[in-house]
């Protein structure tokens, strides 16, 4: 029969495929065996994160985001001095625009972990994330408010700016002090009228400290007197009322050298009030 003629073929068949399993078998055996015999190593378990040598990394950062806030709250607080940067990159002092309003957020959260002694672990990793934000957001503030320039404006206001930044530039160059008090109160009028016109449309102003630079460059020196011996002189503003109508000459007043005074900011709030 031809059932029988197959007999010669299933043996072979048979046999190897017994030879193969038991190939797989011993190789299997001798893999279990090496491992056990040859144990993969162990990676050691990581160091807690209150761990020396991280709370000093953590320092580091630390004390390099004091750097880092400084810094940026020093050219913030130039830029808010300086009524010719507020002119020439107004988007900087508009909360409406949005890469100015992203830095005001991120500089209040980083003011708000800033602490003058070293704080508490995650106090300490969260003004570094903070301070970092409030880096990058500085400098796309920056980069929007110089393509932006003054293209918010209309074209009356944009003559205003240029006007304004004329005479600014007059009053850093007037040859007495009459022509500087006289270029100072043309600005002041200027940013006034401007701040008029675009209060209609835009959440735009001056900040309080430019008009305080403009107020205090802008009124005139106080005068000098007699001293009492050999012709010193020395300026009339010890005991004076602040603000009483001159500003004190540079250098010394009383024998003491005068601090600069430290940066302030008109964007405290989300909206700072009109000035």
């Amino acid at each position: 029969m031809p059932y029988q003629d197959l007999g010669a073929f299933i043996w072979p068949i048979m046999v190897l495929i017994w030879v193969l399993a038991a190939s797989y078998s011993r190789a299997a055996m001798h893999h279990r065996w090496q491992t056990r015999a040859h144990p993969a190593p162990t990676r050691p378990p990581g160091r807690p994160i209150d761990a020396p040598d991280a709370a000093a990394s953590l320092r580091v950062l630390w004390d390099a985001a004091r750097e880092r806030y400084a810094r940026i709250a020093g050219e913030y607080g130039d830029y808010e001095s300086d009524p010719k940067q507020v002119l020439r990159r107004p988007a900087l002092a508009d909360p409406a625009v949005p890469s100015t309003s992203r830095f005001i957020d991120a500089f209040h959260e980083a003011m708000a972990l800033h602490t003058e002694t070293y704080p508490p672990t995650d106090v300490a990793r969260k003004y570094v994330e903070a301070t970092e934000t409030a880096e990058k957001a500085w400098t796309a503030a920056c980069e929007a408010a110089e393509k932006l320039r003054a293209s918010r404006f209309t074209t009356d206001e944009r003559a205003l700016i240029n006007q304004g930044i004329k005479l600014l530039e007059l009053a850093e160059g007037a040859a007495t002090p009459a022509e500087q008090e006289a270029a100072f109160a043309a600005a002041r009028q200027v940013l006034a009228k401007l701040e008029r016109s675009a209060g209609t449309r835009l959440d735009w102003r001056v900040p309080r400290p430019a008009r305080q630079t403009i107020d205090r460059l802008g009124r005139p020196p106080c005068p000098r007197r007699e001293g009492p011996r050999g012709g010193r002189t020395a300026d009339l503003t010890k005991g004076a009322r602040p603000g009483a109508g001159c500003r004190p000459r540079p250098g010394k007043v009383g024998g003491r050298p005068r601090a600069a005074p430290l940066p302030r900011f008109a964007h405290q709030a989300r909206h700072p009030p009109r000035v």
